[in-house]
Order: C-alpha cells, then sequence, then structure tokens
C-alpha cells in the first residue's frame, strides 16, 4: 500500500510501504509529520496511525507459570487477571483509575517512564563538560587580542579593566553559545549530547516531539530553576512525573528512552 507524506508543505509520494517504514526509522518522518495513504479520511499525524509495537513476551517462573505486569501498578499478574488497551496491560485493582485517565485524555502510566533527579543530573554534568570545553577554547583565543599582564594585573587599573571586559565577553559567549546549542539540539535531535549518553528525550506532555520555539522558551525557564537556589532543579525529584520548574512552566517531560 502507498504512503504520501508532508514535508515543509510539500506532498511527497506515493512511497511503497518498505520505502515509508525507511523514512520512518531514519526519522525524516516523525511523530508530527502528517500522512495519508488510501482508506484514511483525512491527513493525519503520523502518531496517529503508526502500528501499537508488540507486547513483550511473558516471564517464564521456575515452575512454568507465565507473569506479566501491570503498567500501572507494576505488580505481577497472570496474564488472565490483566484486561489489555492497546500494549497496557492494567490490572483489576488499576483499571478503574486507568480508564478514568483516558477518558480525561492523560497518557496512562506506563506509556512513559520519566526520568528521574540523578540521571538528569548525570547528563547535565556531561553536557557542562562539552560546553566548558568550548568555552575555554574561545578564552584562550580571547586572550591572543585581549592581552594582559597577569603579574601586574595588581598594580595596573588597564589591565584589571582588560581582564574584567575578556571575563564578560567570555560570560555572554557562554549564555549564547549554551542557549543555541540547547535550543538546537533539543528541537532538532530531542536532546542534548548529555541527555543522548544517558537515553533521555525533552518531549511535551503527550509524548510528542517538542518545538524549537518551546526548546528556546525552555532554555530561559531554566535560569528560574537556576535563580532559586537549585531548588527548580531539585524539584525534578520530588514531583510523581520528574519535572523540574521549567518542565512545568513549558509543559514538557523528560523521559527514558
Amino acid at each position: 500500500m502507498d504512503w504520501y507524506y508532508g514535508d515543509s508543505g510539500k506532498q511527497i509520494g506515493p512511497i511503497d510501504e518498505a520505502s515509508f517504514d525507511a523514512l520512518v526509522g531514519a526519522g525524516v518522518i516523525r511523530d508530527d509529520t502528517l500522512v495519508w495513504r488510501p482508506g484514511l479520511p483525512a491527513w493525519q499525524k503520523y502518531q496517529a496511525v503508526r502500528p501499537a509495537p508488540p507486547l513483550p513476551p511473558p516471564i517464564i517462573t521456575p515452575d512454568g507459570a507465565t507473569i506479566r505486569f501491570c503498567s500501572e501498578c507494576g505488580k505481577p499478574y497472570p496474564p488472565d487477571e490483566l484486561a489489555a488497551f492497546g500494549t497496557s496491560l492494567v490490572c483489576a485493582a488499576c483499571k478503574p483509575a486507568f480508564t478514568q485517565k483516558m477518558r480525561e485524555g492523560i497518557q496512562p502510566a506506563g506509556a512513559m517512564r520519566y526520568a528521574g533527579f540523578w540521571i538528569r543530573f548525570v547528563a547535565a554534568i556531561v553536557d557542562q563538560i562539552v560546553l566548558y570545553i568550548v568555552g575555554m577554547i574561545f578564552f584562550a583565543i580571547s586572550m591572543l587580542f585581549i592581552r594582559i599582564d597577569f603579574a601586574n594585573i595588581g598594580r595596573s587599573q588597564a589591565d584589571l579593566m582588560r581582564l574584567l571586559t575578556l571575563e564578560g565577553i567570555w560570560l555572554l559567549f557562554n549564555m549564547i553559545v549554551y542557549a543555541t546549542y540547547d535550543t538546537w539540539m533539543t528541537g532538532r535531535f530531542g536532546a542534548t549530547a548529555g541527555k543522548m549518553a544517558c537515553s533521555l528525550l525533552v518531549v511535551n506532555s503527550d509524548g510528542t516531539k517538542i518545538s524549537y520555539q518551546r526548546a528556546l522558551g525552555r532554555q530561559f525557564a531554566k535560569y528560574l530553576s537556576s535563580f532559586t537556589l537549585l531548588i527548580g532543579y531539585i524539584m525534578a525529584g520530588l514531583d510523581e512525573e520528574k519535572r523540574a520548574l521549567h518542565d512545568r512552566i513549558c509543559n514538557t517531560r523528560v523521559i527514558k528512552k
């Protein structure tokens, strides 16, 4: 069956099933890409028509019994005691709350695995190392143009002013580079290098890819998380969806792949 998809306002297709799957795998066709094929009433986002992934195989215990786990509470149950909702399996105790969430349009638990405080902390350290190296290279190059006599800096007001100027330029450079890096990486790939190394993604509340505009807004919202004596970041360890202050402001989530 042939597919069509939209890219930069253009309709591309027809494309056979195998080529279409290859474009999905390469990231050309994403969850928010509009697609259509014969049988669909209208163009739809790919996330609405993509096939559901198969359920994982059950665990076989030493006595031969099969065990699956509830997507909500995580407790083990025999398969015949769980109700299937798409790729989610729900026990009888969790079923009322689960179905209520579905009626209200809330993402069911188990569909997204939220990243906790410490794994996000490790990802941030990796990003800081990358950006620190870039910043130090810029600082070293800048010293070639702004010459400072460090041995005489305590007695020379001119050298002191040049040092303060260099530090100001370096600080401004770091802010611009960090904002550009975070916005472009998150908007393009859904994650910075640190988050990629830790297999994390930044997504909207419904699990879709965030836009460049939201990625930029999230970057500026991080300043609020910092200005609150880092309490905005610590909130990620206390919130049930692991949201930091900037995630709450921009309605984003950090999840595990």
